[in-house]
């Protein structure tokens, strides 16, 4: 009874305090008499590469636990007067990975050790998470290019929106997919502190240099009670020190003259491009620290530089400099212990284009500077049966983007100089481009706990809760050159129409809040291991005040400088603070089982039900922030490229203010009164079975289902009438590739928007993934894995408005689109896809790598622009009558590449590695985008292929 009341009384902790994390790893275990009984009062010590000596005793059960610890190899010493000391060495530990122990003592009249060097099972048999460790091995020695988006590539059914030889895109922010989820859904933990971008939902804040860290785990299922999505969920561990003073230096370098050559495509030529590549690429860092007293104060630091100097299809450079570093001190003094770090980055670029780096000449080019910094501290204290962890982590971050054709008027604040021009058809940006600026600051702090009691309710009981507090202010900032773009339209013949767009500055404050509780009870009832936690999350968004400036024309040595054009709809404005009425807001239960069939931790089955919300970040905020205004004009150019004022229409062509209440100062926005956040729903089933010494085969099948999805329908007046599918019609019927097509506008143009959640629309996703996974022992170490899915899209015509498109997304597959980081028009999604990495050690400490990906190639979305619709509607991407959405696709896509590295032993404690990688060995072109347009005479031609093949060399030094 007593037990049960010191349970109840540690879930009741969570009215009070509690926070989100990711794990860390943590070693259970029980010390049994040779018939199966367990021993009381065994001192168990454990000591570590990375830590200090940690002393235990085992409970009245016999059990004994070590939680929080960094990846690294341990021993364990277990002694007892009257028994033989039993030291249990070689235990290597992952992050997020639970060891658990049975370790026998047999009693003795003399002092006597027993020394074992034995292998620990390889399957998790506490969690259920689907999940991947990228380990120090597989960061150092395989053929990946060593950036954060390479290595994620090697975790099974991850895809990602690009593809990467030798790291020349590793200053770009790769979008990634896996697991049925979208972009949004991924979190970026660093030591398990949420460092997710809370203005780029999915994203990192950072550069994260991999080759400064210990550990990666990637989880794609199944995801822990401390998780609020269900989409991929990132753990980059950093390195620590131990009571030896240890460091590391690398140097990576690849160079154009080490490329393979590769044929110009037809679309190269015609346009006198050149192949892409890399003209120079360095990595070099080092990582250093030990003891500052011995087994109780550490420290560590680590500096990493990636150099890269791209080349463009254009033949243009596209410089990188990215820049990470840490400094962190950590501390054991008997049941407390701390860490403390701060960590620094910069990415500062050099011909970061607007929009591809195969469109653009010079005058487009921006110069991007992002530097930022993370401050990290986490506090831990035994008592008893309870831990509890404080921890709380603050990023600083933001970066500007400085276009090269123009300056800021330090007088009036706009960007003047060199026009932006704007070509449609074939898709152009020429001379200057926006300047950008934004500062994005986070909190995440923490309080959480663990709470053990044995022999409870038939079994023993780990009670985890914690809560989570996040706020974040983001400040974005927009100058368009002389506040306009000089837009032209290309038709396939000679004619051609020309508009301007007036477009003034724009500045926004907006403000993120997330709150979230969670509880969960882990029973252990012998095979048998049952989780059962429930999860609260409430996300809220708000505008800061601000001033908007009004739109002035620029035309110096005029008459007509600085006259103001349309003031009613461009003029000044202050945009009041304001907190939107709509939040996201779940509790997500979540329950699984793991049962060990055989009862050694050999053979495991694994069954998870969850529920997951989304993150809203600053996207709350966003639906009611002013649009950046825009209304474009006739243009009747009189040959010089220069728009003046003498040659603007005076009507209004397009615009996007009509949906802004001059009255309020926001957009006219409304929500639904139940309207919340989208929801994943999952069920996963796996199989895991060890096959030998550090060597595990998994069968695990997926069923999720995302629905409550978020829609918008128009508000018809000032009233606030909502629009009803009565106002979309047929307008026109278009003829696309020989066959006829509708295409819908409205019969009266909105003037707001609407939000709420659909009722019946879903996203469905069946998969299924076979992977056998063997950690480096005895010379060897591989990942294999094979993945298929099916992700499609379930819509509903009677709850559907805009119904372009409906027939070809309707049944369809589900393939976020990517935008931005130098990509556009790439659809992710491949059904199936096959994944090798693996290294084999040869005789004289020669070693070889390789890594294999193959993939079905994405879907290509074939479509007509039509433009002229009623209603204010804006132009529409129509697909052709008939056709399914993943119908088409981009052939196979498969890359292979190869590494060699020698050992060489210089003490004891010192060794060097020098490594040739090959990165594309077999030199494939393989396509990675067409011309998708059916307005184009040469739709179907490839635009993008993947670079050639090129080595890299390098040096590793471990001392």
């Amino acid at each position: 009874m007593k037990k049960l009341v010191l349970l109840l009384a540690a879930m009741a902790l969570i009215s009070s305090v509690a926070m989100a994390q990711v794990q860390l790893s943590e070693m259970f275990g029980t010390v049994v008499l040779p018939d199966g009984s367990s021993i009381p009062g065994v001192t168990v010590t454990l000591t570590g590469d990375v830590i200090g000596k940690m002393t235990t005793v085992t409970s009245e059960e016999g059990n004994f636990r070590f939680l929080k610890l960094p990846p690294g190899n341990y021993e364990v010493r277990f002694e007892l007067e009257g028994f033989k000391t039993i030291i249990r060495k070689g235990i290597r530990l992952f992050v997020g990975k639970n060891v658990t122990l049975t370790v026998p003592m047999e009693t003795t009249t003399i002092q006597e050790e027993v020394v074992v060097t034995a292998k620990v099972a390889v399957i998790d048999t506490r969690k259920n998470t689907v999940a991947m460790n990228v380990t120090k091995e597989m960061i150092q020695s395989l053929p990946t290019a060593r950036n954060p988006w390479t290595v994620m590539n090697l975790i099974p059914g991850l895809m990602l929106d690009r593809v990467d030889v030798g790291g020349t895109d590793s200053g770009q922010q790769s979008n990634m997919i896996a697991g049925g989820t979208t972009t949004d859904d991924s979190t970026w933990n660093v030591d398990g502190a949420n460092i997710t971008d809370p203005s780029a939902i999915g994203s990192a804040p950072a550069y994260l240099n991999v080759n400064n860290l210990e550990e990666i785990q990637v989880t794609v299922g199944a995801n822990d009670i401390t998780a609020q999505t269900g989409g991929i969920q990132l753990n980059f561990v950093t390195k620590k020190a131990g009571n030896r003073y240890a460091g590391d230096f690398h140097m990576y370098v690849s160079d154009k003259a080490w490329e393979l050559t590769h044929d110009l495509t037809p679309y190269m030529t015609r346009n006198k491009y050149v192949t892409p590549g890399v003209n120079r690429l360095y990595q070099y860092g080092f990582n250093y620290g030990g003891p500052i007293i011995k087994d109780k104060w550490f420290w560590n630091g680590a500096w990493g530089v990636q150099d890269i100097h791209g080349r463009t299809i254009t033949g243009v450079e596209d410089a990188t400099w990215l820049v990470m570093g840490y400094i962190k001190t950590n501390f054991q003094l008997g049941n407390t212990t701390g860490e403390f770090h701060m960590t620094y980055d910069n990415k500062q670029k050099w011909g970061r284009t607007a929009l591809s780096p195969a469109q653009q000449n010079n005058g487009s080019l921006w110069d991007q500077a992002t530097p930022g910094y993370l401050y990290y501290g986490a506090l831990q204290q035994i008592l008893g049966n309870l831990m509890l962890e404080a921890k709380a982590v603050y990023t600083d971050g933001g970066f500007t983007l400085a276009p090269r054709g123009g300056k800021i008027n330090p007088a009036n604040g706009h960007l003047e100089g060199a026009e932006w021009h704007y070509i449609r058809v074939p898709r152009l940006y020429l001379d200057n481009f926006e300047w950008y600026g934004t500062d994005r600051n986070m909190i995440n702090a923490s309080l959480s706990g663990n709470y053990f009691a044995e022999k409870v309710l038939g079994g023993d009981h780990e009670i985890r809760f914690g809560v989570d507090y996040v706020s974040s202010h983001s400040t974005s900032q927009s100058l368009y050159p002389n506040q306009r773009c000089a837009y032209t339209y290309l038709q396939s013949d000679p004619s051609y129409y020309q508009t301007v767009w007036l477009i003034p500055d724009w500045k926004f404050d907006n403000l993120f809040k997330r709150t979230s509780f969670y509880l969960q009870d882990t029973m252990s009832f012998g095979k048998l291991v049952v989780n059962l936690g429930l999860r609260y999350d409430k996300e809220q968004g708000s505008l800061s005040d601000s001033e908007l400036k009004k739109f002035t024309w620029y035309q110096p040595g005029s008459p007509y400088d600085g006259a103001e054009l349309f003031p009613t709809l461009l003029g000044a404005l202050t945009i009041p603070k304001t907190t939107v009425p709509a939040a996201y807001e779940l509790i997500s239960p979540r329950l699984s089982f793991t049962y060990d069939i055989s009862g050694d931790g050999k053979n495991v089955v694994k069954l998870s039900l969850g529920r997951y919300g989304s993150q809203s970040g600053t996207n709350l905020a966003y639906y009611l922030t002013p649009p950046v205004r825009e209304i474009d004009v006739m243009w009747y150019d009189d040959g010089d490229g220069i728009p003046e004022y003498n040659e603007l229409g005076t009507d209004i062509m397009w615009t996007n203010t009509n949906t802004f209440d001059y009255v309020k100062k926001l957009q006219n926005v409304k929500f639904a009164s139940d309207f919340n956040t989208p929801i994943l729903d999952e069920i996963t089933l796996a199989y895991e079975h060890q096959l030998g010494e550090d060597m595990a085969l998994s069968l695990t099948g997926f069923f999720k289902k995302r629905h409550n999805l978020i829609t918008t329908k128009g508000i018809m007046d000032a009233a606030g009438t909502l629009e009803t599918k009565d106002n979309w019609y047929v307008a026109k019927t278009v003829t696309i590739d020989g066959v006829a097509t509708d295409v819908y506008g409205r019969h009266k143009a909105i003037v707001g928007t609407y939000y709420f959640n659909y009722a019946k629309a879903y996203d469905q996703y069946l998969a299924g993934q076979l992977v056998l996974s063997k950690k480096l022992s005895n010379k060897w170490m591989a990942d294999a894995s094979f993945f298929y899915m099916d992700w499609t899209s379930k819509r509903f015509a009677e709850e559907t408005f805009n119904m372009n498109n409906f027939d070809y997304y309707n049944g369809g597959v589900v393939a976020p689109e990517t935008s931005g980081s130098g990509l556009a028009d790439i659809w992710i999604n491949s059904r199936w896809s096959f994944k090798f990495s693996g290294l084999y050690q040869l005789p004289w400490n020669i070693s070889i790598t390789g890594v294999l990906q193959v993939r079905e190639g994405y879907p290509i979305f074939y479509m007509q622009s039509v433009s002229g619709l009623p209603g204010g509607v804006a132009a529409q991407e129509i697909a052709k009558k008939g056709t399914k959405f993943g119908d088409q696709r981009l052939p196979t896509n498969w890359v292979l590449s190869l590494g060699l590295e020698k050992n060489f032993k210089i003490s004891d404690t010192t060794n060097a590695t020098l490594f040739v990688d090959l990165y594309n060995a077999t030199n494939n072109q393989q396509i990675l985008k067409v011309d998708n347009s059916y307005n184009s005479p040469r739709k179907g031609e490839s635009l993008m292929v993947t670079n050639a093949g090129m080595f890299q060399f390098g040096v590793r030094v471990n001392f």
